[in-house]
Protein backbone atom coordinates (compact mmCIF):
# COMPACT_ATOMS: atom_id res chain seq x y z
CA UNK A 1 0.00 0.00 0.00
CA UNK A 2 1.25 3.49 -0.81
CA UNK A 3 2.38 5.78 1.95
CA UNK A 4 0.94 9.28 2.30
CA UNK A 5 4.36 10.67 1.35
CA UNK A 6 4.09 8.87 -2.02
CA UNK A 7 1.21 11.14 -3.07
CA UNK A 8 1.83 14.56 -4.57
CA UNK A 9 1.09 17.67 -2.55
CA UNK A 10 -1.92 19.70 -3.75
CA UNK A 11 -1.00 21.44 -6.99
CA UNK A 12 2.11 19.28 -7.45
CA UNK A 13 2.13 17.05 -10.51
CA UNK A 14 3.34 13.49 -10.24
CA UNK A 15 4.68 11.46 -13.15
CA UNK A 16 3.20 8.01 -12.90
CA UNK A 17 4.87 5.48 -15.25
CA UNK A 18 1.53 3.77 -15.87
CA UNK A 19 0.04 7.10 -17.02
CA UNK A 20 2.98 7.81 -19.29
CA UNK A 21 2.19 4.52 -21.07
CA UNK A 22 -1.51 5.37 -21.25
CA UNK A 23 -1.12 8.01 -24.00
CA UNK A 24 0.43 5.69 -26.60
CA UNK A 25 -2.01 2.94 -25.60
CA UNK A 26 -4.98 5.26 -26.23
CA UNK A 27 -3.45 6.34 -29.54
CA UNK A 28 -3.16 2.67 -30.57
CA UNK A 29 -6.79 2.04 -29.63
CA UNK A 30 -7.80 4.96 -31.88
CA UNK A 31 -5.77 3.41 -34.74
CA UNK A 32 -7.48 0.06 -34.21
CA UNK A 33 -10.91 1.67 -34.17
CA UNK A 34 -10.10 3.37 -37.48
CA UNK A 35 -9.16 -0.03 -38.92
CA UNK A 36 -12.42 -1.53 -37.64
CA UNK A 37 -14.31 1.22 -39.49
CA UNK A 38 -12.89 -0.21 -42.73
CA UNK A 39 -14.08 -3.76 -42.10
CA UNK A 40 -17.04 -5.46 -43.72
CA UNK A 41 -20.27 -3.97 -42.30
CA UNK A 42 -21.39 -7.21 -40.61
CA UNK A 43 -18.02 -7.76 -38.96
CA UNK A 44 -17.76 -4.09 -37.97
CA UNK A 45 -21.23 -4.17 -36.37
CA UNK A 46 -20.29 -7.29 -34.37
CA UNK A 47 -17.05 -5.72 -33.17
CA UNK A 48 -18.88 -2.55 -32.06
CA UNK A 49 -21.56 -4.65 -30.36
CA UNK A 50 -18.80 -6.44 -28.43
CA UNK A 51 -17.11 -3.14 -27.50
CA UNK A 52 -20.44 -1.62 -26.42
CA UNK A 53 -21.11 -4.65 -24.23
CA UNK A 54 -17.69 -4.50 -22.56
CA UNK A 55 -18.16 -0.75 -22.05
CA UNK A 56 -21.60 -1.27 -20.49
CA UNK A 57 -20.25 -3.84 -18.02
CA UNK A 58 -17.32 -1.58 -17.06
CA UNK A 59 -19.57 1.47 -16.78
CA UNK A 60 -21.98 -0.37 -14.48
CA UNK A 61 -19.16 -1.62 -12.24
CA UNK A 62 -17.33 1.73 -12.08
CA UNK A 63 -20.50 3.72 -11.33
CA UNK A 64 -21.56 1.23 -8.63
CA UNK A 65 -18.11 1.44 -7.09
CA UNK A 66 -18.37 5.24 -7.07
CA UNK A 67 -21.84 5.03 -5.48
CA UNK A 68 -20.48 2.70 -2.78
CA UNK A 69 -17.56 5.04 -2.07
CA UNK A 70 -19.76 8.12 -1.89
CA UNK A 71 -18.47 11.62 -2.49
CA UNK A 72 -16.37 11.59 0.70
CA UNK A 73 -14.47 8.51 -0.46
CA UNK A 74 -14.51 9.32 -4.18
CA UNK A 75 -13.00 12.83 -4.17
CA UNK A 76 -9.80 11.97 -2.24
CA UNK A 77 -9.26 8.83 -4.32
CA UNK A 78 -9.69 10.79 -7.53
CA UNK A 79 -7.14 13.40 -6.35
CA UNK A 80 -4.61 10.84 -5.09
CA UNK A 81 -4.40 8.60 -8.12
CA UNK A 82 -4.39 10.11 -11.63
CA UNK A 83 -5.21 6.75 -13.25
CA UNK A 84 -8.32 6.38 -11.12
CA UNK A 85 -9.21 10.02 -11.76
CA UNK A 86 -8.90 9.38 -15.51
CA UNK A 87 -11.09 6.27 -15.29
CA UNK A 88 -13.79 8.09 -13.32
CA UNK A 89 -13.69 10.96 -15.80
CA UNK A 90 -13.89 8.59 -18.78
CA UNK A 91 -17.02 7.00 -17.33
CA UNK A 92 -18.54 10.27 -16.17
CA UNK A 93 -18.39 9.39 -12.47
CA UNK A 94 -19.16 12.40 -10.33
CA UNK A 95 -20.34 14.40 -13.34
CA UNK A 96 -23.73 16.11 -13.38
CA UNK A 97 -25.46 14.19 -16.20
CA UNK A 98 -27.76 17.06 -17.20
CA UNK A 99 -24.84 19.50 -17.40
CA UNK A 100 -22.79 16.98 -19.41
CA UNK A 101 -25.67 16.37 -21.85
CA UNK A 102 -26.27 20.10 -22.20
CA UNK A 103 -22.57 20.68 -22.91
CA UNK A 104 -22.64 17.85 -25.48
CA UNK A 105 -25.29 19.79 -27.40
CA UNK A 106 -22.97 22.77 -27.87
CA UNK A 107 -22.17 21.98 -31.53
CA UNK A 108 -25.85 21.88 -32.57
CA UNK A 109 -27.03 24.93 -30.60
CA UNK A 110 -25.83 27.54 -33.15
CA UNK A 111 -27.95 25.86 -35.85
CA UNK A 112 -31.01 25.88 -33.57
CA UNK A 113 -30.36 29.51 -32.55
CA UNK A 114 -30.13 30.56 -36.22
CA UNK A 115 -33.67 29.28 -36.60
CA UNK A 116 -34.94 30.89 -33.39
CA UNK A 117 -34.96 27.64 -31.43
CA UNK A 118 -33.39 26.03 -28.42
CA UNK A 119 -33.07 22.55 -26.94
CA UNK A 120 -33.55 21.91 -23.24
CA UNK A 121 -32.17 18.85 -21.44
CA UNK A 122 -34.84 17.69 -18.99
CA UNK A 123 -33.00 14.75 -17.51
CA UNK A 124 -30.67 11.83 -18.03
CA UNK A 125 -31.24 8.33 -16.72
CA UNK A 126 -29.15 5.27 -17.58
CA UNK A 127 -27.81 6.96 -20.73
CA UNK A 128 -31.23 8.04 -22.00
CA UNK A 129 -31.39 11.81 -22.47
CA UNK A 130 -34.82 13.47 -22.32
CA UNK A 131 -34.98 16.73 -24.31
CA UNK A 132 -37.52 19.35 -25.40
CA UNK A 133 -37.28 21.78 -28.31
CA UNK A 134 -38.27 25.34 -27.51
CA UNK A 135 -38.82 28.59 -29.39
CA UNK A 136 -39.34 28.56 -33.13
CA UNK A 137 -38.43 24.87 -33.25
CA UNK A 138 -41.25 23.96 -30.90
CA UNK A 139 -44.12 22.44 -32.81
CA UNK A 140 -42.28 22.82 -36.11
CA UNK A 141 -43.04 20.05 -38.56
CA UNK A 142 -39.33 19.66 -39.31
CA UNK A 143 -38.44 19.46 -35.58
CA UNK A 144 -38.48 15.66 -35.59
CA UNK A 145 -35.84 15.55 -38.32
CA UNK A 146 -33.78 18.28 -36.64
CA UNK A 147 -33.80 16.28 -33.42
CA UNK A 148 -32.88 13.00 -35.01
CA UNK A 149 -30.11 14.27 -37.24
CA UNK A 150 -28.57 17.11 -35.25
CA UNK A 151 -29.35 16.78 -31.58
CA UNK A 152 -29.06 13.01 -31.38
CA UNK A 153 -25.82 13.02 -33.36
CA UNK A 154 -24.32 15.65 -31.04
CA UNK A 155 -25.26 13.55 -28.00
CA UNK A 156 -23.91 10.36 -29.54
CA UNK A 157 -20.58 12.00 -30.42
CA UNK A 158 -20.07 14.11 -27.31
CA UNK A 159 -21.72 12.35 -24.37
CA UNK A 160 -20.01 9.25 -22.96
CA UNK A 161 -22.55 6.56 -22.13
CA UNK A 162 -25.26 7.97 -24.43
CA UNK A 163 -27.82 5.26 -25.18
CA UNK A 164 -30.89 6.97 -26.60
CA UNK A 165 -32.85 10.19 -26.77
CA UNK A 166 -36.42 10.72 -25.56
CA UNK A 167 -38.23 13.77 -26.92
CA UNK A 168 -40.75 15.45 -24.61
CA UNK A 169 -43.56 17.35 -26.29
CA UNK A 170 -43.81 21.09 -25.74
CA UNK A 171 -47.43 21.23 -24.65
CA UNK A 172 -47.44 25.03 -24.72
CA UNK A 173 -46.54 25.31 -28.38
CA UNK A 174 -49.03 25.39 -31.19
CA UNK A 175 -48.23 23.24 -34.18
CA UNK A 176 -46.95 25.23 -37.11
CA UNK A 177 -49.25 25.12 -40.11
CA UNK A 178 -47.88 23.70 -43.32
CA UNK A 179 -46.18 26.31 -45.47
CA UNK A 180 -48.47 28.40 -47.65
CA UNK A 181 -48.40 27.45 -51.30
CA UNK A 182 -47.33 30.48 -53.25
CA UNK A 183 -47.64 28.99 -56.68
CA UNK A 184 -49.68 26.04 -57.74
CA UNK A 185 -48.45 24.36 -60.89
CA UNK A 186 -51.19 22.64 -62.83
CA UNK A 187 -51.53 21.08 -66.24
CA UNK A 188 -51.75 23.56 -69.06
CA UNK A 189 -55.13 23.69 -70.76
CA UNK A 190 -55.09 22.07 -74.13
Amino acid sequence: MAEASDWPAPGEERTDPSLVALGPMLDRLEELLAEVEGLDEQVRDRVFELLDGVDAVHRLAVTRLADALGEHGLAPLRRRDPAIGWLFEAYGVGVDDVDAASAALGPVRPYLHEHGGEVEVLGVQHGVVRVRLLGACSGCTSAAETLRSGVEEALRENLPGFVAMDVAPDDGAAAHPPPQVLLQITHRPV
